[in-house]
């Protein structure tokens, strides 16, 4: 199948993971054999409703409610699973380091040796999930 037809053709939901009530990886029904790969980054969406342009009252289509952007993980023949890569920066944690006369740090910290002190501030993120994704969402690749 020619990448034009892989991007055209969209995706469907068959299976949102529940891990904890906090969907961070979802199936599609598109697998190795439509040229799904590992690494492929997909826009997931629900179907909202059909706008009409009030200028013209010509319809313009569907709104796609966007559920959350993802990267596949995993490939198999007829499916693939999705990851969230949407994040969100936490809080800024500070990990102290004793280093030793050596440099190496230390995974116990002895007081009677002479060595340095190091402050690390560190911003961790944490995966989001995505957005009310429901079974029947659909997913296009980005």
């Amino acid at each position: 199948m020619s990448d034009l037809a892989v991007q055209t053709k969209l995706a469907r939901v068959v299976h949102v993971s529940d891990m904890d009530h906090i969907p961070t990886e979802i199936v599609i029904n598109r697998g190795a054999t439509d040229g799904v790969k590992k690494g492929d980054r997909y826009l997931v969406f629900g179907e909202g409703p059909d706008i009409i342009d009030p200028d013209t009252g010509k319809p313009l289509g569907r709104v796609e409610l966007v559920r959350g952007r993802g990267e596949v993980v995993h490939v198999q023949e007829h499916m693939a699973t999705i990851r969230s890569l949407e994040k969100q920066k936490e809080r800024p944690v500070k990990r102290i380091v004793h280093q030793g006369m050596s440099g190496g740090p230390l995974s116990i910290y002895i007081p009677m040796r002479p060595g340095k002190t190091i402050e690390e501030e560190l911003e961790p993120e944490m995966l989001l999930p995505f957005d009310h994704v429901c079974l029947g969402d659909q997913a296009k690749p980005i």
